[in-house]
């Protein structure tokens, strides 16, 4: 947002606003269809309640607006001269002011990037999730079922990461095979996906494009799958990548996700090309992503021409991979309550 924000040119808030935008902690996205921030409708006033509460500002594609829809820049250089910026942080005046306020958060409250050990462990606990739901869609043909899931978690405490399974993954794991709901085996068997993303972040594994599905015995092999022994020594020797990639990364997971949302809400074809060059955050590699029309493929056929339930695969595909990306970045300290905002 900020690289994007330095488009609207003519504003006189112009510093002040790549300033306020650096100290922001958090966003709220409303579909565009569904929300009419530009025009006199009831959503509208509820929109300027809820940033006025927030003391926040209202950005769209072309627009950035205070809270009460006042214009404090645009893409046209157009501007109020009675808009108000919000306050921030200790009026920070640069990135290094902003990072002093950080430092002075209670560092039970700030939140910080896992270490490379903690996402071995969240590799390991995801790789025995996603198998426990495996077990349950195979239930008719596993040859031994509840061994196979009684060796997982005796497996996860031979690790020493039995702190790193939050609550409801512990109900799954325990359920006995047979009687775990189905969306929760499904839900389970997804984390494969974000199961890659760890391993690939600890430079163990190349995860496969962005709409091709991971092989789950091949990253089972990686993490050491019922070996306590090797597992451990995962955990002792891992390293991460450097922030850079990590960074790469993450916004071609964003993008691809954003895609795949914005063609949920309007599905039809869009120059994804000339996005990449100019969109909210600035600019990102599209060699990353295989274009057909100017536009984000799926399987063999640009989106709008995809089959549809390739489309939906995707689409999970992507949704699991940022939750692991923003988890790596640090934006919770809960793996399940990771934001995917797009």
């Amino acid at each position: 947002m900020a690289n994007y924000v330095t488009g609207f040119r003519g504003s006189p808030w112009a510093v002040e606003i790549q300033r306020v935008v650096s100290s922001f902690r958090f966003s709220l996205a409303f579909p565009e269809n569904d929300i009419g921030v530009l025009i006199n409708d009831e959503s509208r006033s509820w929109v300027l309640a809820l940033c006025q509460y927030l003391d926040g500002v209202i950005f769209t594609p072309s627009m950035l607006l205070d809270a009460h829809g006042q214009v404090l820049a645009s893409a046209g250089g157009e501007y109020d001269v009675d808009a108000v910026l919000p306050d921030f942080p200790g009026s920070a005046t640069d990135m290094e002011q902003i990072n002093a306020y950080d430092d002075g958060l209670d560092p039970e409250t700030r939140l910080q990037p896992p270490t490379a050990d903690r996402v071995a462990r969240r590799a390991i606990v995801l790789a025995a999730l996603s198998n426990r739901g495996l077990v349950e869609n195979e239930i008719d043909t596993h040859d031994s079922p509840r061994e196979t899931c009684e060796a997982m978690i005796d497996w996860l405490h031979a690790c020493g990461v039995v702190e790193e399974v939050e609550p409801d993954e512990w109900e799954v794991l325990q359920r006995p095979p047979g009687k775990l709901d189905q969306q929760a085996a499904i839900d389970a068997v997804w984390r494969l996906e974000g199961l890659g993303v760890l391993l690939w972040a600890l430079g163990l594994y190349e995860p496969p494009p962005y709409d091709e599905l991971v092989t789950p015995m091949e990253l089972f092999g990686i993490v050491g799958m019922f070996d306590a022994d090797a597992a451990r020594d995962i955990i002792a020797s891992v390293r991460l990548r450097s922030a850079d990639e990590l960074a790469a990364y993450q916004n071609h997971v964003t993008m691809a996700h954003w895609r795949l949302r914005d063609y949920s809400l309007r599905p039809e074809p869009m120059d994804f090309v000339a996005f990449s060059k100019d969109c909210w955050i600035g600019t990102f590699d599209i060699s990353r992503f295989r274009i057909e029309n100017n536009d984000m493929m799926v399987g063999d056929a640009a989106i709008a021409e995809a089959d549809p339930g390739d489309v939906v695969i995707c689409q999970s595909i992507a949704s699991e991979r940022h939750l692991a990306i923003n988890w790596i970045a640090g934006y919770s300290d809960i793996y399940s309550e990771t934001d995917t905002s797009t």
